[in-house]
């Protein structure tokens, strides 16, 4: 399907007020959904598109480190519009799951490590 210009950024203010600074930048492309930051592991989690030349988007829920902007695991979540999640959150469980609804129900990823 169609896609939109990748791009995520860490930006923190001074502490002193002064202005901003950019700590980190990505190209994940993570249109429909916002970001969930775990303060347990410290991962920010992102639901990404990744488009290709057939038109048929592939979603990956993907966990990004808040602190490095580094990726550290992308799972496929599935392929084509039912897996789209027109905007809804992301949750993460209290056992480290994360769901998102999609057009299809719903996903669930977790983590093993």
């Amino acid at each position: 399907g169609k896609s939109v210009v990748g791009g995520v950024s860490r930006i923190d203010v001074r502490p002193d007020g002064s202005g901003c600074d950019t700590v980190w930048e990505s190209a994940i492309r993570s249109p429909s959904v916002v970001p969930k930051l775990s303060a347990g592991n410290g991962l920010l989690y992102f639901y990404e598109k990744e488009p290709n030349s057939w038109g048929i988007d592939a979603w990956y829920l993907t966990a990004v480190d808040f602190r490095t902007g580094e990726r550290r695991w992308r799972q496929l979540t599935g392929t084509g519009p039912l897996y789209d999640n027109n905007w809804a959150p992301i949750t993460l469980g209290p056992d480290g799951t994360a769901y998102v609804g999609v057009f299809n129900g719903i996903v669930a990823v977790r983590d093993a490590g």
